[in-house]
């Protein structure tokens, strides 16, 4: 494995049942590189992520974490949890609990870390994405874009190494989904290792370092943000681009 590589995947292959959902991804994410899976509903981006997180176990290939090995042979998923953070597209947040409690249950719980040094944290991210003035509020009372902002502050509590995101905008109001975009581009800038899954082009045209385009299961198409949308090389990557107008 390459000394600047933190993540690679070496044909994996995922199965329901008798519908293959990824057909041998081999993929390789540099540390500090925001790599962005674009494709067409059900090409298998979503399952990816979930295989790299364990949240899925793969049937062939490998995920290999650089320091840890292959992941799920050489070291369990549940040890590298906080390592690989992961933020979906509802929130997960806890409904009985506070947004402080939601934030500190993870770092205290899977890494038994301090109260205090972890609430210092949270207060410190809380401030860095607008919302420290809610963090005694319930997810009740917070708008689907502070809710996915909380969930990116739980996640960044773990100190990860890289971050998922998949379809982090997907349910959110068109005014909600700037705000959370924002605090994925500060991210990218401050050198955070990132695979997003999104159908926000003109974000992923700004926050990638590398497009990787799905289709049926397989990476059919490679290439940094400016090739791809402006000549992508697949007749496929095209006939995606023209339904978002964004490729004549």
């Amino acid at each position: 494995m390459k000394e600047d590589v933190l993540l690679k995947l070496v044909n994996v292959k995922k199965d329901y049942d008798d519908r293959e959902a990824l057909k041998g991804i081999d993929l390789e994410v540099k540390k500090g590189e925001v790599v962005v899976i674009l494709g067409p509903s059900g090409c298998g981006k979503s399952t990816l992520l979930r295989c790299i997180n364990g949240l899925e176990k793969i049937k062939e290939g490998e995920i290999i974490l650089k320091n840890y090995g292959s992941l799920g042979k050489d070291v369990a998923f549940e040890k590298i949890r906080g390592t690989v953070g992961m933020v979906f597209q509802s929130y997960e947040l806890f409904p009985h609990m506070n947004v402080i409690n939601n934030i500190l249950l993870g770092p205290m719980k899977a890494q038994n870390r301090d109260k205090a040094e972890v609430e210092k944290q949270a207060d410190e991210l809380l401030e860095r994405v607008g919302l420290k003035d809610r963090k005694y509020a319930y997810p009740r009372e917070l708008s689907g874009g502070q809710k996915q902002r909380i969930a990116i502050v739980r996640a960044l509590c773990m100190n990860p190494e890289i971050m998922l995101f998949d379809e982090v905008t997907a349910a959110l109001d068109p005014e909600m989904v700037r705000e959370v975009l924002k605090v994925i581009l500060e991210l990218a800038k401050n050198g955070m290792t990132m695979v997003i899954v999104t159908h926000e082009m003109e974000f992923a045209k700004h926050v990638a370092d590398k497009i990787v385009f799905m289709e049926e299961g397989r990476i059919i198409e490679t290439g940094k943000p400016k090739e791809f949308f402006e000549n992508p090389k697949t007749e496929r990557a095209k006939s995606f681009l023209e339904s978002f107008e964004l490729y004549k």
